[in-house]
């Protein structure tokens, strides 16, 4: 039995029960029973009507249950926010049969927007619809924040505001029921449901579901707004991981070695430019201590980095240090201090350039620098040395022939030996000073190893085993032979000296072009072919210091008296001025390479020319001009005792006042170069003007090449440098008269 029929049979029964009160006492009796009867049959009707009413609202109470559940185990399962509210406001507004159900989110001025909604037909729909009621602020927003909720039967019954039931109105709303949204103790928005056709009174059960579903709707919004954040923390993590491993990949492309190591040194990040540069693999080399892995020598020199590190935040510097392999390194350094987002120090990065290249070429330009400083010095020594020792050597020369007892001869000897040894020291100094020029001609430099080789094998001591390495198809070179062998020699005795215990000699030769990039390492190498002779010992090498030094003048790491110090010296000078260099490379109880570069040609070797015997002169006149009177005098015994005729001027000046007298009768001018008053070259030019044909033979202390040019530009006819034997003197004078057909110049 449902309740319509139960309330109608209690109406029929009320009737029955008024009808029978009407009635006559005279059958109050059996009527008073059927009113008993009545009365127990309509208790009977309450009491159904009581449970079927008790069903009804259970029945409701689970329905809202149910819906309540299914909700929030929509929420647990999805993160779909969008979906869960419009499935919240469609099944709501099914529950409450009410004619519209929306969430309104309020926006910071407390307008909003209708985010959802779920509305019956013929009802105007106001999804999306920005709404703002003007007195909602001073009205609404703190009640609603307390959790107040609002239900009103009717906005006309004279609750509300006239201004809010026309706000109302205008969205054709009669009743509404409102419950606030809150996250914490904020008001996000409103879960509202309108009656629209008529007044509705709301039921307590009805204003619970509201409030029970508004705190599922507020904690799926902040599981929305979790999940949004943790996307949102999930995408700049990626974001940011994409940027770190864009920038790792900038730092693997850069050249420079970058790692980043904590407060203790110990290395956390190593780029592909420090595998490159000191050999170690980033999983060898991660996790270990700075100075353990690069160098065991820069903990001191690290503590002083992390106290400006610590006092400035940054450090730079070079550092010496080792690479895997054991090879040392030079690099420019620079440290950063990484710093927390509390300032604290964090970590350190690291940039390091390798400039050890850049260091040797800077050693390089150094040691030119000094080497040519040391060069002009030496050359005004060698100047005055060999006005010294000219009179001298020809002196000796006059006295051999005067005194021909053999005592005499014996001691004038040993001092001929010693001034011309004196002599070969000076012109030493002059080829390392200017790089002087002698003679050159197209030469096969194997033949000079092979000379040498010879030497070595013949007079080095046996416990050296000297061996040659030479092709057959070696480029020639243009050069002066009695330089080069000059060179070789000083080398491979320099080699003999390295090893006293004995050892291997070995002597090669190669031919090389010289590109770009080996012209970047050797500040004097120009881009060409070359000739390579490499001379390397097994003895006790050089140490980096003395590597330094070794080609000044003067500097021996010998024995007092067993060395000059002029050797190398020498080398270099006379392989500059053949347009070559000199590499060196040592290593202290291994032995030494040197490597000669001298620049190649292409042209057939010519045969010497053999000179031949120069008799004697037939009673020409020869002007000496020279300012040294020592050198003046011996000059003219030794001419007039070969059969010439002698006159001697001091200077310029006198010379010219001579030749201007004598011009007819003097066939050759010895002149020297420099003089005070008036120098050589001025003088020269002034006598060709007196007499465009006159033979000049210039003399100088000085041979270089600047000179040589200076002597030709001027039409000399020969260039004799001091300090000049006899019979130097002799040929050139010969040499002059015998060219004087052709015009050509020759140099002793």
């Amino acid at each position: 039995m449902n309740l319509d029929e139960i309330s109608q049979q209690i109406e029929e029964l009320r009737s029955r029960v008024a009808a029978l009160l009407q009635r006559t006492n005279s059958s109050l009796i059996s009527e008073q029973e059927q009113v008993t009867a009545a009365f127990e049959q309509l208790q009977i009707a309450l009491a159904e009507l009581k449970g079927a009413e008790a069903e009804e609202q259970l029945q409701q109470q689970t329905e809202r249950e149910r819906l309540v559940v299914k909700i929030a185990q929509r929420i647990r399962q999805s993160l779909n926010l969008e979906e869960i509210l419009n499935t919240t406001v469609s099944e709501v507004q099914q529950f409450l049969q009410a004619d519209r159900v929306f969430i309104y989110r309020f926006e910071p001025d407390w307008g909003g927007l209708v985010v959802v909604e779920s509305v019956s037909d013929g009802w105007k729909p106001i999804l999306g619809s920005r709404l703002k009621d003007p007195t909602f602020v001073e009205s609404y927003v703190q009640p609603y924040k307390q959790g107040r909720i609002q239900a009103t039967e009717d906005i006309y019954a004279g609750e509300l505001t006239p201004c809010y039931v026309d706000f109302l109105a205008e969205f054709q709303v009669r009743a509404a029921l409102i419950v606030p949204i809150l996250q914490g103790e904020q008001l996000w928005g409103l879960l509202a449901a309108n009656h629209c056709s008529s007044p509705r009174q709301w039921q307590q059960l009805e204003i619970n579901l509201l409030k029970q579903l508004a705190t599922q709707v507020a904690i799926a919004i902040q599981q929305s707004t979790l999940f949004e954040q943790i996307q949102t923390e999930l995408n700049e993590r990626k974001q940011a991981e994409q940027k770190i491993r864009e920038q790792a990949a900038l730092l693997d492309v850069a050249t420079d070695a970058i790692f980043v190591c904590d407060l203790k040194n110990q290395i956390l990040f190593w780029n592909k430019g420090a595998e490159r540069l000191y050999g170690w693999m980033a999983q060898e080399a991660e996790g270990k201590r700075v100075n353990e892995l690069l160098d065991q020598n820069t903990a001191v020199k690290l503590e002083d980095v992390h106290n400006v590190l610590a006092e400035e935040g940054s450090w730079q510097g070079e550092l010496d240090q080792v690479t895997k392999e054991g090879k040392d390194v030079i690099v420019f350094s620079r440290w950063t201090l990484v710093r927390d987002q509390e300032q604290r120090p964090k970590s350190i990065l690291v940039v390091n350039t390798n400039i050890t290249e850049n260091k040797q070429l800077e050693a390089q330009f150094l040691r030119a620098q000094r080497l040519e400083s040391i060069g002009t010095l030496a050359s005004g020594m060698a100047h005055d040395l060999n006005n010294v020792l000219a009179p001298i050597l020809m002196s000796v020369q006059l006295l051999l022939l005067k005194f021909p007892d053999l005592p005499t001869q014996n001691l004038l000897k040993i001092l001929e030996a010693n001034v011309k040894r004196g002599a070969g020291l000076v012109k030493q100094v002059l080829s390392f000073a200017r790089g002087v020029e002698g003679e050159r001609i197209t030469l096969q430099v194997q033949h000079l190893i092979l000379e040498i080789e010879q030497i070595a094998k013949q007079t080095f001591p046996k416990s050296i085993e000297v061996y040659t390495d030479l092709p057959s198809d070696l480029w020639t070179v243009s050069a002066n032979a009695t330089h080069l062998h000059q060179v070789l020699m000083n080398l491979v005795v320099n080699a003999r000296d390295a090893m006293p215990d004995g050892g291997t000699l070995s002597i090669g030769a190669e031919n090389l072009f010289i590109d770009a990039h080996y012209a970047r390492m050797y500040l004097e190498a120009p881009v060409g072919n070359y000739i390579v002779i490499t001379i390397s010992d097994t003895g006790t090498g050089i140490t980096p210091e003395s590597l330094e030094r070794i080609f000044e003048p003067f500097f021996t790491t010998k024995e007092f008296g067993k060395g000059t110090g002029l050797g190398l010296s020498t080398v270099i000078g006379i392989i500059k001025s053949h347009g070559g260099l000199v590499n060196v490379t040592s290593q202290v109880g291994k032995g030494t390479q040197f490597q000669v570069f001298l620049p190649a040609v292409s042209v057939t070797q010519s045969p010497p020319v053999p000179e031949l015997e120069l008799p004697k002169g037939h009673g020409e006149l020869i002007l000496v001009v020279d300012d040294e009177a020592p050198i003046r005098e011996i000059t003219r015994i030794t001419l007039e005792n070969s059969n010439y005729q002698v006159n001697t001027a001091s200077d310029g000046i006198e010379a010219l006042a001579l030749y201007a007298q004598q011009k007819n009768d003097i066939k050759v001018v010895l002149m020297d170069m420099m003089m005070p008053s008036m120098d050589g070259a001025t003088t020269i030019r002034t006598l060709q003007k007196i007499n465009p044909q006159v033979k000049i033979i210039a003399v100088s202390g000085l041979a270089s090449n600047d000179k040589v040019a200076e002597a030709a530009g001027v039409g000399l006819q020969a260039f004799l440098s001091k300090p000049y034997t006899a019979q130097e003197l002799l040929k050139t004078i010969h040499g002059v008269f015998s060219n004087s057909q052709t015009g050509s110049w020759r140099m002793r």
